[in-house]
This record gives structure tokens, sequence and C-alpha cells, in this order.
């Protein structure tokens, strides 16, 4: 049993990772755990850490208290001070070396475990009747592609697409000053033409799962994949060229379809995401693996 959840390090905004610290915080929350969202930097000379269950990640874990009564997720952490700690767990994100070099055993929709590691992708940051609510909605799309985040390769060819097409094209956060909180995010993938999840060509040869995928579909935006690994995992279901520019295309021509029809495609695919990969599932993963 467990007293209380501690997520540690990356407050919002400081790191890309933060974002997946402050889903995990919303999920624990909904849950009814009393959650601390704490960093190196906070006094906690007067938080009783007992029976506390710990998330980090290897970046800003220097400062966590170590616990023989406290239970430990980690996440690329030096494994040295974590020795003695037997109730740990490590994750990892999913690429196809899993399978292919550590022989991890498929436990459903995307993860593995292997006899010393937890391996999932991410998630929507949306809890389930939120994804509910988005279900009941049409999304009146502009002309118009935000995309929130850093570019990287594959996204300049987006954005040549976009130019072509007389689209604008918004780059929106990454390095900008401008950050976009959760709810921002939301509205800005709903207002888009389109919402691609598009990924580097390492990602793709690795079959990494980027949580932006979860994301645009919980939002109401149709799933749009340049990876075949991410189409396989919602069961063919997606929009899928390796081709960016053939994607695009095809993302176009799924957006001159009726409301009904896209709502009949669209729907079951949140329906997925929604059962399968929102935060709470993997909350309830990790306290499975954990025996808590």
């Amino acid at each position: 049993m467990i007293y209380q959840v501690v997520v540690w390090g990356h407050k919002l905004y400081s790191h890309t990772h933060s974002y997946i610290h402050g889903a995990f915080v919303k999920a624990f929350q909904h849950l009814g755990y009393k959650t601390l969202w704490l960093d190196n930097t906070d006094d906690v000379s007067n938080i009783n850490f007992e029976n506390t269950l710990f998330l980090t990640e290897g970046q800003v874990d220097s400062g966590i208290p170590i616990r023989n009564d406290a239970y430990y997720v980690l996440h690329n952490c030096d494994m040295t001070k974590y020795r003695e700690i037997t109730n740990k767990l490590i994750i990892q994100v999913y690429t196809d070396d899993v399978i292919n070099s550590h022989g991890g055993i498929p436990i459903g929709n995307g993860c593995f475990k292997t006899d010393d590691c937890l391996y999932i992708p991410w998630a929507t940051d949306l809890l389930p009747l939120e994804i509910d609510r988005n279900i009941q909605q049409i999304f009146v799309s502009k002309p118009v592609l935000n995309f929130v985040g850093m570019m990287i390769e594959p996204w300049d060819q987006v954005k040549q697409w976009c130019e072509q097409h007389q689209i604008a094209f918004r780059e929106i956060g990454g390095f900008s000053n401008h950050r976009v909180d959760f709810e921002e995010n939301q509205r800005l993938i709903q207002e888009s033409f389109m919402a691609p999840a598009v990924q580097n060509r390492w990602q793709v040869e690795k079959g990494y799962i980027p949580c932006r995928i979860f994301k645009n579909i919980s939002y109401g935006k149709m799933g749009m994949t340049n990876s075949m690994r991410v189409n396989e995992l919602f069961g063919n279901r997606l929009l899928y060229h390796s081709n960016v520019g053939e994607l695009m295309r095809m993302g176009a021509e799924f957006e001159q379809r009726s409301i009904e029809e896209k709502r009949n495609i669209l729907v079951p695919l949140m329906e997925y995401v929604r059962d399968h990969h929102t935060y709470l599932n993997r909350v309830e993963l990790l306290l499975s693996c954990l025996r808590i």
C-alpha cells in the first residue's frame, strides 16, 4: 500500500519530458492518490516520504530521497544509487529492439515486459471522460496546420506541402518563447486542417511509437503516420504512407469526406485510445508490475 505519489523532476515547461510527468500527475490525481510534483530545488525537509511511490527520470533525480520502504519507477536513470532498492521498476519507451535484442514478452497494446524492464509507449494526456466529450463534438478546422513541438526533418516536408497547397503552416513551441499548455495544444490540433504524426528515419526504422499519434486521435483528428509499426498498432486503420507527400495527399482527401463518413472511421480509433492508451492505462500497468 502506498501513502502518496511523488513525481520527481521536470516541472512543467522545463523540458519536453515535463509534459509526460504532467500527464502522470494528472492521472494519479484522478485516481485519488495524494500526488506531489517535486524537483531538486524544493525544500522537502518537512515531507514524510514513508510508503511513497516515486516516478522520476535520470536527468533530474540527483536529489530524490532513497528509502527502503518506498517504490520507484525509473526512466533512463543511473541505477547505482538504486541498487539496494527492491521495490523498483525500470521503464523504457518501446522500439523494435525490445523484441529483436531483449526478448520482450508482449503484454498488450504495444507494451512489452522483460525480466528487468517494462517497455511502453507514452500516451494521450486526456482522461477517458475527456475523450468521450471530444467524441460528441464536431471540430471545425481552419486552412492552417498547427505544429506544436520542435521541427525535425519530416516536418520540413509537411511545411513544404502546406506551402504548395495554400495551407498556412504554424510552428509553435519548440525553441520559441511560446509555452503551450495542455489545453492550448489540444485546441491548436483540433483547429488544424490535418494532424499528421510524422517521424524521422531512425524512429520509423526502430518502430518507435510517438505519443503525438495518441494525442491527435484523442483530440478528434484522424491518425496520420509514415510509420508502418504505428499503423500496425492501430490495426492498419490509420492513414499511412512511408512518403510524407503521399501521406499529406491522403489526409487532404480524407478531409473531403462527409462528416458522417469521417466519424465512422475516427470514432472507433478514439475509443481505442480511450480504452488502451491514456495515462490511466499506463499507471494501472505500473502498479500491476510493482504489485501494489
